[in-house]
């Protein structure tokens, strides 16, 4: 046994003498191995190439691979779509997302357009070199979004450009798939918050299947009729009386309401258009909240502050469970509602979305907002500042039967969220609108209000990303990562274990 063991170590001795004289000396076989390690090299990266390798989203929001809330919509989708997709090659990131649908739901295909597979197609639609081009087609529809700037978004406000890719994709699809699509009016006239104000919401919006448009109701004199949402948005002159009549018309047809108000100057008045939130029994305090509670408003500015959200409501139950993003306020004003039976009276029937802490105080005084004036005049107690009303209207019919219609509305005292505005105690770079929950906050109650049942949520923060990585990128990362840094350990293990038997 003892001469099996000396004859081992002859033979490894005689293997490393080899290998030190005759290979690391000789710089030809030298040469050799370092031209054997490369070509090893290369058949590794052709070995990992062939297996098709699951791509590696790093990015903290996963900003290339579909959300979940994609696939869940997506997977309900009955209809065949075909993708097609001109100036972009089978390699490119795009090309790799869209699979994920084909993966998700195999009734959405995608075909990459060329003269040689469809001559036709390009011709139809005068596709040129240069152009990037995608068309969504599904039975006798069709979208065609062309890519080079619909899958971003400019925000004039940061100067930041956003992607948008898996929502435009997916409301795509969706567009071509689903018969409902909101109609949003947005109303103008009195000073209000317009489209251009609220680009990051409206882009959203429109990303998200809804449809909108702008509404000077003193000129149109009524709703029109393919309105599913009025969208009434701080107006800061009052409405005419023919206008309160066109929109209790529209009331009484069962139309429904976004209402969002800012705090505004104690010396306003608006008589006419409070006569239409009495018809819910509501009306906006005005004042501006401050927020004591603790860990809820910015430090040295309690008028900006997180609310309390609602864990029961379908608008604000995702929001709630979410630890990390919470809706931001800021100069928030208050509700304020008739008493129970009025309400009920009135067909009313109350939730609450968002609201303040017990702890935080409502400022009315405006003209005197010192510490002393805070502590002697406000109103301490939580403030309701967000609400969603159902209202029951009865009608009599032509034969004289009746029947029930409803009209919702959603009333926040509060608007400059959904807005470009920027307040400094939160950030510089970016609006309110663009943080925390805010647009999923806004989004989700015009879902309900379109009784858009398949809302998405996708809503990705893009601020984080800087770079998506092609598939052969990918592949040569992965092969960085992993192959590399063992052939290292090997080559250490080797020299180690060589370096203990010389000892």
């Amino acid at each position: 046994m003892m001469e099996k063991n000396e004859n081992k170590t002859k033979f490894g001795e005689k293997v490393s003498l080899t290998i030190r004289k005759r290979w690391l000396i000789n710089g030809s076989k030298t040469f050799l191995i370092v031209a054997i390690l490369i070509a090893a090299y290369i058949a590794i990266n052709l070995f990992v190439k062939s297996l098709d390798l699951p791509e590696f989203d790093v990015t903290a929001n996963k900003l290339y691979t579909l959300s979940d809330a994609s696939k869940k919509v997506i997977e309900k989708v009955d209809q065949d779509v075909t993708i097609y997709v001109y100036g972009f090659e089978e390699k490119s990131s795009l090309i790799d997302f869209i699979k994920q649908y084909n993966q998700t739901n195999d009734k959405i295909k995608y075909e990459i357009l060329t003269e040689e597979t469809n001559y036709q197609m390009i011709q139809d639609y005068d596709l040129q070199e240069g152009y990037y081009v995608i068309i969504f087609k599904s039975g006798d529809s069709e979208k065609v979004i062309d890519a080079a700037y619909d899958l971003s978004s400019y925000n004039y406000v940061t100067g930041q450009t956003v992607d948008i890719t898996e929502q435009t994709i997916t409301n795509s699809i969706l567009a071509l798939t689903e018969e409902n699509k909101p109609k949003i009016y947005f109303v103008e006239g009195h000073n209000e918050y317009t489209m251009s104000n609220m680009m990051n919401f409206t882009t959203l919006l429109k990303n998200e299947a809804f449809e909108m448009d702008t509404l000077n109701i003193a000129t149109k004199g009524v709703i029109p009729e393919d309105c599913n949402i009025l969208a009434i948005m701080s107006p800061a002159s009052d409405f005419l009386e023919t206008e309160v009549q066109a929109i209790k018309d529209y009331i009484n047809k069962g139309g429904n309401i976004y209402f969002a108000m800012d705090v505004i100057s104690q010396d306003l008045s608006l008589p006419n258009l409070q006569s239409v939130l009495d018809e819910y029994g509501v009306s906006v305090k005005n004042g501006c909240i401050f927020e004591y509670a603790e860990d809820q408003a910015v430090a040295n500015s309690p008028y900006v502050f997180m609310p309390e959200v609602s864990s029961s409501h379908e608008i604000t139950s995702d929001i709630y469970t979410d630890s990390k993003q919470r809706v931001w306020l800021a100069f928030s004003a208050k509700l304020e509602f008739k008493d129970e039976n009025t309400l009920k009276n009135l067909g009313v029937e109350k939730e609450t979305l968002i609201s303040s802490s017990e702890q935080s105080a409502f400022i009315t005084d405006l003209s005197n907002m010192s510490s002393s004036s805070i502590a002697e005049t406000a109103e301490i107690g939580s403030a309701e500042i967000g609400s969603a009303l159902t209202k029951t209207i009865t009608k009599t019919n032509e034969d004289g039967t009746t029947s029930n219609v409803t009209s919702k509305l959603i009333v926040l005292a509060s608007a400059s969220f959904m807005s470009d505005q920027k307040i400094s105690a939160l950030s510089t770079s970016y609006p309110l609108s663009y943080l925390g929950c805010n647009s999923d906050f806004a989004i989700n109650s015009m879902s309900y209000l379109g009784e858009k049942d398949n809302s998405l949520t996708i809503r990705k923060d893009m601020s984080t990303a800087t770079y998506a990585p092609t598939s052969l990128e990918n592949r040569v990362v992965v092969t960085i990562i992993f192959i590399v840094p063992i052939l290292i350990i090997f080559t250490g293990v080797v020299v180690w274990n060589y370096r203990r038997k010389r000892k």
